[in-house]
């Protein structure tokens, strides 16, 4: 028997899939199908190819579980718009008009693709299904959960105390539109970057700037007398479908919002105005931050945290959250954001059906679950295959220590955003140009944003500054480390400006362990990750995905299971 779940039509469309003992057996993003970023559309193509591979039907599928409940997650934004803007408002009059575009029709759509009239359709809580994505991989109780992004259903910030997997209490919430998540959006979009895909570049930004507008910033949103509270005065996505800040947030800073057509140059005084005011906007999150969590600690009393929502994806702001006195211990899913969710819903009805619970810790088994069926030959058109299984590792290896860029397209792809091997393009990390031209020449990506160096965890004190409390974290890049200084010059192409990496610990089991482990003969101890697209582009899925994706970016080799590739 199976447990499904679905997270769709907000951003970044997903399905999960446990088995009977509660294993993540598959998971899918509609982007990696659909070739279309961030694609929140009903995942019609990841259900059907999952349906196909499991033989999925009502005879073997225990429940279907939606990560939010649909009517709350429309009304609640409509309900604040009736009551503060004109009834022919544009944002009032887009959620009238795509009511039967929300997840409202989650029903309807799924009916199209499975007989649900004898499968039980559960809709468990938005902010409870990032909190159960978290809890499925550390079942250690009794922890608190903390929940922080744009909003879901009704709420936007939560806090979970987890006395058990049954057990899981709501102990405070900050409503729409009083949201942490919402107000980095509104930034990013100042800054020219996209809502929803962009904060990671702002994040990156931030860190070649000074927070000198702070003190500005921090009149809009403010955490006090244990309310999170924002001045929607500053922020148009309470009123507006087409953007989220407002002039007077604009008048306020002195600022005139970036426009993202126009080139953005490391090294001009543009960029270091918008570098500051990203500095500014990261530092508040991370203030705001640190009072959510000290709040959740004097409501509960743990120490030991799980953290989820989008927001959790600030690797940087993780970092130093970990450094409050009163966590002995964080941990993030893998994929914290709205597609992980689908996960926390199958797990939702998962512990609705059983009084068990999955094993304490399934992170390093449940990273590349599912089932991709994709065909080689035809790389016989373009590819030598220079090594079998049997030898590609070392041949890999070899090629790396000549200074070559590898792609990776092995096995079954990540569950989270980042790239963790499987569908990586990887190079030696001492050697800085190299990793310049992987990034900027061959990704096509924006000069301020870093390259993750991968190591293994029984050299990775020997390079970076680890904290216990987030060594969980560090095997799905889900937090940044400093590096030591003594290898700042050995290691400087995977440090970013304000002297932290977003390191990878690779299980020697794991196929960048595998790697690193032949590479030691090479004197190579870490290198360098990055995720296998062009830039802007979803994740390359399969081997059809990983030869075009090859042809586009001039790449030499491949290496997937059956061998290490090389262009003819």
């Amino acid at each position: 028997m199976f447990y499904l779940g679905i997270s769709a039509y907000y951003h970044d469309a997903s399905v999960a899939l446990l088995d009977s003992d509660g294993n993540l057996i598959d998971f899918k993003k509609e982007e990696w199908l659909s070739r279309v970023k961030g694609d929140k559309s009903f995942p019609r193509q990841s259900l059907l190819e999952m349906i196909k591979n499991h033989d999925l039907s009502e005879k073997n599928l225990t429940s279907i579980s939606f990560y939010e409940k649909p009517v709350r997650a429309w009304i609640t934004v409509l309900k604040h718009s009736v009551k503060y803007n004109p009834i022919k408002n544009d944002l009032t009059r887009n959620y009238f008009k795509n009511a039967w575009r929300s997840s409202m029709r989650f029903h309807m759509d799924l009916s199209k693709y499975l007989n649900v009239k004898k499968i039980p359709i559960l809709y468990a809580e938005h902010h409870l299904s990032h909190t159960l994505s978290t809890l499925y991989y550390y079942n250690e109780f009794p922890c608190v959960s903390v929940v922080v992004d744009g909003y879901g259903d009704k709420y936007c910030t939560s806090i979970h105390h987890v006395k058990s997997h049954n057990e899981i209490v709501n102990v405070w919430s900050s409503e729409y539109p009083n949201s942490l998540g919402l107000f980095y959006s509104a930034i990013t979009d100042f800054l020219g970057f996209a809502v929803n895909e962009g904060e990671y570049k702002m994040m990156g930004l931030a860190s070649f700037g000074e927070p000198k507008y702070y003190d500005i910033l921090s009149k809009t949103i403010k955490f006090e007398n244990n309310k999170l509270e924002i001045d929607t005065k500053y922020y148009d996505y309470v009123r507006r479908t087409d953007r989220s800040y407002s002039d007077l947030l604009a008048d306020e800073l002195g600022v005139k919002p970036r426009r993202p057509d126009i080139p953005f140059e490391v090294g001009t005084e543009d960029f270091k105005i918008y570098a500051n005011v990203a500095a500014s906007a990261q530092k508040l999150l991370e203030d705001l931050l640190f009072a959510i969590f000290k709040y959740a600690h004097e409501l509960t009393g743990e120490k030991n945290f799980l953290f989820s929502g989008g927001v959790a994806m600030n690797s940087s702001a993780v970092r130093k959250t970990a450094n409050l006195d009163f966590i002995e211990k964080l941990n993030l899913p893998p994929s914290p954001g709205d597609s992980g969710a689908a996960i926390g819903a199958a797990y939702y009805g998962f512990i609705n059906k059983n009084d068990k619970t999955v094993s304490k810790n399934n992170l390093n088994k449940n990273i590349f679950p599912g089932i991709i069926k994709s065909s080689e030959e035809f790389y016989d058109l373009v590819f030598d295959k220079i090594a079998g299984d049997n030898n590609s590792i070392e041949k890999a290896a070899e090629t790396i220590a000549e200074d070559q860029i590898i792609a990776t397209c092995y096995s079954n792809i990540e569950t989270g955003p980042r790239a963790l091997g499987h569908r990586s393009l990887i190079c030696n990390a001492h050697k800085a140009e190299l990793i310049k031209v992987l990034s900027t020449d061959i990704k096509k990506r924006n000069i301020f944003r870093p390259t993750a160096p991968a190591v293994l965890e029984k050299d990775a004190e020997n390079y970076f500054h680890l904290e216990k409390k987030l060594m969980n974290c560090y095997t799905h890049m889900g937090a940044t480390a400093t590096p030591k200084d003594s290898v700042l010059n050995d290691i400087k192409g995977v440090i970013h400006v304000d002297n932290t990496s977003r390191v990878q610990i690779c299980d020697e089991e794991s196929l960048l362990g595998k790697l690193l482990m032949s590479l030691n003969k090479h004197k190579i101890q870490v290198i360098a990750n990055t995720s296998f697209n062009i830039s802007s582009d979803p994740m390359v899925y399969d081997k059809e995905d990983a030869f075009l994706a090859i042809e586009r970016m001039g790449i030499k080799y491949l290496l997937t299971e059956t061998g290490l590739y090389k262009r003819k």
